[in-house]
């Protein structure tokens, strides 16, 4: 009997319960929709509807992936198209972006059971000191054009990490969550070790391979199941070293969509594959 709270230590308490008029009064009060019921929600409506890219010809937001109905959207001087919901989560405030930033370094911890205990530099920086550090040549094209809005670096100064100043918050969170791998990564990796183990050819593909996947599966932890949907499409239809990766990643560490707390990740393991 202790084991059912609704007995509360005996069977002739739980007979004058009217167990059903209570719910009904505590959901008048305000009190259904909760978080908890909302997460279990959340992931059924995620297992009835897999986000897929439609067929060619079809537009997305570049920054989160949704589809882009009509003219409400916005092009950026450089031809990305960014949707209404993302032109109004824009961080503008070093302000914001801080409180941002340490939010999800302290959930990214959380998730994945880490502790990143290393000082670092955060920047915000203009997308052309992104595009100048990170090496990317953008060319904008019809459909999905994902363009790098941050990098992490490494140097005898220390750790470092720059994220384009205007990002949508949800994009900031997802390129947060990217770049604190990497710097889980540098911090953790005796320096030459992918090198070594997995050889020069492929050290790209297991350093932004792992990253993709956790940026992925920490949106799955935060229960942000549509941008975690249209990140995974997207990965699984790369091309080159951060698909190629995230696939090996994903192929031996299952993404979880109720939690991650508990599960087997690269986070966790001497060698990550």
């Amino acid at each position: 009997m202790r084991s059912d709270y609704l007995a509360l230590g005996g069977a002739r308490v739980r007979e004058a319960i009217d167990t059903t008029a209570t719910l009904d009064f505590l959901r008048n009060s305000g009190y259904g929709g909760g978080a908890l019921q909302q997460a279990r929600a959340g992931i059924t409506a995620h297992e009835r509807e897999p986000f897929k890219f439609e067929a060619i010809g079809v537009n997305y937001c570049d920054f989160c992936f949704t589809q882009l109905m009509g003219a409400e959207f916005d092009r950026l001087d450089d031809g990305r198209e960014r949707c209404v919901r993302c032109s109004r989560s824009v961080v503008r405030s070093r302000e914001e972006f801080v409180e941002l930033f340490t939010t999800t370094r302290r959930m990214f911890e959380l998730a994945f059971e880490i502790t990143i205990a290393v000082p670092m530099q955060i920047h915000m920086v203009n997308a052309r000191e992104i595009a100048r550090r990170s090496g990317e040549v953008f060319h904008p094209t019809p459909g999905v054009d994902a363009r790098v809005l941050g990098f992490a670096s490494r140097s005898q100064a220390g750790y470092e990490i720059n994220i384009e100043n205007g990002t949508p918050a949800l994009a900031a969170i997802t390129t947060i969550a990217h770049e604190l791998t990497h710097i889980w990564q540098f911090s953790t990796w005796p320096q030459g070790m992918i090198e070594t183990r997995y050889g020069a050819e492929r050290q790209l593909l297991v350093t932004e391979g792992m990253a993709t996947w956790a940026q992925i599966q920490y949106l799955l932890a935060i229960k942000e199941f549509e941008q975690a949907e249209r990140q995974l499409a997207y990965a699984r239809q790369r091309t080159d070293e951060y698909g190629e990766g995230f696939r090996v990643f994903a192929e031996r560490y299952t993404l979880q969509y109720a939690a991650a707390v508990g599960a087997a990740t690269p986070f966790q393991s001497e060698f990550p594959l």
